[in-house]
């Protein structure tokens, strides 16, 4: 039987409806609709306070949100959401002493310190930085390697790393497999393309290997508990959290090297800030994304010196005693003439395009002597060991040779 609007059957449904819309809508009331993305300048409860806060106004207490799950190694990073606009501290507050601090770091004075500077300088949230912190654990796998990195042994013994067949297959396989993006890189960047390969292959084979340490946690030991390089480490730390903030992402879900270093091509925090490249334009620099860190590795060598088509090092012929007051066994910029290494006794194997020059020698149990030139000192900006910029270098000669036959 079909029910009609007049009809008793149809009334009794239709009340029932307008009821539940009712208690919908009084329920409705009192629901909070939290923002689905990871609040970077405030965590669940975090006290923030209003701008221009020169007559005392009451403190803002942000709502809870929802957090996103960790981000596993060699995972593009997420997809992002846009963030409100946030409160503006003006003038931020001055913190030394945060008191909600936990985790393995909640007694170092150090870190306390460092939390007041952020909240100081950056407007970060004194609560979101005091959450973030004490869940950190230490990390002793990366102490122990900064104590005793790769590039402290003699050449003799770092060279094999990274000359294997392994790494000069895959850097061939992996410029066929983005040849358009490398094609495109070098053209904008006028950074030679085996050169970009070799970098990629001796920081990650290629992506193989982009490191499984919390970032987070690896910058925060070496940055507490490594007083060699404490200052440089906790200068990473800042940037770190920084880049966090700009890319809208929280700062627990990075994996990178011992170091801290992210993505294929392996940038330590403040060089992805400075050079990292959004080559897909997706509103992302995700360097575990080729199409992101192919062209920010290019850039990172334009913007340090990168001279297109000139050479890198050629062998050095020897003799008499003059030359050994020149060589050099760290990074410095070249400042001879091949004409002043001749005078000193020094002249290369092959011919080298470079205006400047230098004599570099790589100690072992037999040391090598080689000529560089500008771009080989460019390589030493990405790392400053002279053997890591002669393994680039090696390993991208071979790669071009193995591509093309010679």
């Amino acid at each position: 039987m079909r029910i009609t609007r007049d009809s008793a059957k149809w009334k009794k449904p239709l009340g029932q409806i307008a009821g539940l819309v009712v208690v919908g809508t009084l329920l409705g009331g009192c629901t909070t609709v939290r923002p689905q993305w990871p609040w970077v300048f405030a965590p669940p409860g975090a006290v923030s306070y209003p701008a221009n806060n020169q007559g005392g106004q009451a403190p803002v207490i942000r709502p809870p949100v929802v957090t996103a799950p960790p981000r596993t190694t060699n995972q593009p990073l997420p997809q992002t959401l846009p963030l409100p606009s946030p409160v503006v501290t003006t003038p931020y507050p001055s913190v030394n002493a945060p008191r909600g601090l936990g985790g393995d770091y909640a007694n170092y004075p150090e870190l306390r310190q460092f939390i007041g500077k952020m909240n100081n300088q950056h407007g970060f949230d004194i609560a979101f930085l005091e959450q973030t912190f004490s869940s950190v654990q230490r990390d002793k796998e990366a102490l122990t390697k900064a104590g005793a990195p790769a590039e402290g042994q003699g050449w003799r013994a770092y060279r094999p790393i990274f000359l294997t067949e392994e790494r000069i297959n895959g850097g061939v396989d992996f410029w066929n497999r983005h040849a358009a993006l490398l094609d495109n890189a070098t053209r904008q960047y006028g950074v030679d393309t085996e050169y970009l390969v070799a970098i990629i292959g001796v920081e990650t084979q290629y992506g193989k290997n982009t490191g499984k340490h919390n970032v987070l946690q690896a910058l925060t030991s070496l940055g507490f508990d490594f007083p060699r390089r404490a200052s440089f480490y906790q200068k990473e730390l800042e940037q770190f959290l920084l880049l966090s903030r700009e890319e809208k992402v929280r700062p627990q879900i990075f994996n990178g090297s011992y170091a801290g270093a992210m993505g294929l091509g392996q940038f330590i925090s403040s060089s992805y800030r400075s050079y990292s490249i959004d080559g897909n334009r997706d509103g992302k620099r995700d360097l575990w994304d080729p199409q992101d860190a192919i062209p920010s590795v290019a850039n990172y060598f334009a913007k340090n010196g990168w001279k297109r088509g000139t050479g890198v090092a050629v062998p050095a012929y020897i003799s008499g005693n003059g030359y050994a007051s020149i060589a050099e066994t760290t990074a410095k910029k070249p400042a001879r003439t091949l004409g002043d290494l001749a005078a000193n006794g020094v002249r290369p194997q092959t011919a080298i395009n470079s205006a400047k020059v230098s004599l570099i020698k790589l100690e072992g149990a037999t040391d090598e002597y080689w000529v560089g030139g500008e771009n080989f000192y460019a390589i030493t900006r990405y790392n400053p060991s002279v053997k890591y910029a002669m393994a680039v270098h090696q390993l991208a000669q071979e790669i071009r040779k193995r591509k093309f036959g010679f």
